[in-house]
């Protein structure tokens, strides 16, 4: 059992949100929902996209590697799991969560080293900014409190 140790686990882990993230713009630009046709060439499904000329072939690439669409010579197609769970139009779509994850959860997956470390919370206490912990906006007192 003396495997040689590798960084393997840890660069996975650490960029995680790289596969994630890609997945979730596909989403959101709708382009399982664009392949749910049939294949399309990389022209025209780019252009339907909007997609920038430098980063399309990219995207769609590592989509492909990712295992969410299928490369031929006829073009981009989606992959059969893709086709039967991120296509909009189907009943069968899961997207709808992933698309409230991103846009509702993965924002505070942005600072977890700031609202977990102790030293922060009180050097914003201290230079008098609130603590990150405080996600409530208090409530102030009106000017007018007897009326009720």
């Amino acid at each position: 059992m003396n495997d040689p140790l590798t960084p393997e686990k840890i660069l996975q882990t650490g960029l995680g949100f790289w596969p994630a993230k890609t997945l979730l713009s596909a989403i959101e630009m709708g382009v399982f929902t664009e392949l749910a046709g049939g294949p399309q060439q990389f022209d025209v499904l780019s252009g339907r996209l909007g997609l920038h000329p430098r980063s399309a072939r990219d995207f769609l690439d590592t989509l492909v590697a990712l295992g969410f669409l299928q490369r031929t010579e006829d073009g981009y197609s989606n992959s059969p799991d893709a086709s039967l769970f991120l296509d909009r139009k189907k009943p069968s779509y899961v997207g709808g969560i992933l698309e409230m994850a991103n846009h509702r959860l993965y924002p505070f997956c942005g600072c977890p080293v700031r609202s977990a470390s102790v030293s922060h919370r009180t050097k914003s206490r201290r230079a008098g900014r609130p603590s990150s912990r405080r996600f409530m906006p208090t409530r102030r007192a009106s000017s007018n409190s007897s009326r009720r």
